[in-house]
């Protein structure tokens, strides 16, 4: 039987939420790194008040039902447009590539923190290893030679590097969650805590943490 499927049915029986309701979405909260040693995440639309062009968050009178999470990475030059945002891949490793400038590579301390997410006032989970979401791709940055020649005009020697990070599949760094819901109402505080205060700064512009939620969409089920 079809994963999804299996899944709505799961959540319709124990949840009672009608199948047809159930609709596949996903939930998208951006917060920059800074010199801090906690940072929190905001996926409801009441409590950011000018969303990033990249976030996809929680409207008033919706839920959300969780399959799968994951937090990554991403870089930024200074002030950046919605163009750069929407340009701006996510990567599952601090890519020593991309992370490379100021205290930037610190990046890396994130995988060796934890996210810990509270629903109304009880903990759901008090600790979750962020490593669960490191993946270094297989193939990665600069993985290619880039010749000085051209396909008419081949060449033997070579001007650096090119290539991109490998992404396997769609659900690459996501690791898999009990279907959990939540809605736009409910108090909701998750946090990304490393455990002592790091300067994760590039030179220019900024680190964010990305945190993403997949699953399914129950819209204007509280209205």
């Amino acid at each position: 039987m079809n994963s999804v499927v299996s899944e709505k049915k799961f959540i319709q029986e124990r949840l009672g939420i009608p199948y047809e309701n159930l609709s596949q979405s996903y939930l998208r909260a951006e917060t920059s790194l800074s010199s801090l040693s906690t940072y929190n995440f905001y996926v409801q639309r009441g409590q950011v008040a000018n969303p990033l062009v990249t976030e996809q968050l929680l409207e008033l009178n919706d839920q959300f039902v969780i399959t799968h999470f994951r937090v990554g990475l991403r870089q930024l030059g200074a002030s950046p447009s919605a163009t750069d945002q929407l340009n701006a891949p996510i990567y599952t490793f601090a890519d020593p590539q991309i992370f490379s400038t100021g205290t930037s590579g610190n990046a890396a301390s994130v995988y060796n923190g934890n996210l810990s997410f509270i629903i109304d006032r009880k903990q759901f989970l008090p600790a979750f290893p962020m490593n669960a979401f490191y993946r270094v791709p297989t193939t990665q940055t600069g993985a290619f030679l880039k010749t000085a020649g051209t396909s008419g005009t081949p060449a033997a020697t070579f001007t650096g590097n090119i290539g991109v990070d490998g992404y396997d599949n769609g659900l690459f760094g996501f690791y898999v969650s009990e279907p959990t819901l939540i809605d736009g109402r409910q108090t909701l505080d998750i946090g990304l805590n490393l455990g002592a205060a790091v300067s994760i700064v590039p030179s220019s512009g900024s680190v964010y943490a990305t945190l993403e939620f997949r699953g399914f969409l129950v819209v204007n089920s509280k209205s």
